[in-house]
């Protein structure tokens, strides 16, 4: 089963590069970025410089516009997100109600989403 990371409307391009190394650590090198700050996030001397090692992980990303379109192909969602924080809206409780993923139960995939600004959870 193929596991795939995707972070939500990241806004640090540190961020994204330090994310790809983690997965490359881990084994992992699967993540989609859905609606970045930055549309070049990516080519970023910023995200080159906090991944080190782990381009290829750059190299496979998608940036997607929807959540929906990162989670296709994906089976089971586990999320999280960001650390509550003095500043910014503050994050939904885990079961707060609207659209929080979704399975497939045709598609062969695992999904971790991040949503830097809200939470989303799967039910």
């Amino acid at each position: 089963m193929k596991t795939r990371f995707v972070l939500i409307e990241t806004s640090h391009a540190g961020n994204v590069g330090a994310c790809a190394r983690a997965l490359r650590v881990m084994g992992f090198d699967d993540m989609v970025l859905v609606a970045p700050r930055w549309a070049n996030v990516l080519r970023r001397e910023e995200t080159i410089q906090r991944a080190s090692g782990a381009l290829d992980v750059l190299e496979r990303t998608r940036i997607v516009a929807t959540l929906d379109e990162a989670l296709d192909g994906i089976s089971h969602v586990c999320a999280t997100a960001m650390t509550p924080r003095d500043f910014g809206p503050p994050a939904a409780p885990a079961g707060a109600p609207g659209r929080c993923g979704r399975t497939n139960t045709s598609a062969h995939g695992r999904g971790f989403f991040i949503r830097l600004r809200a939470l989303w959870h799967a039910q």
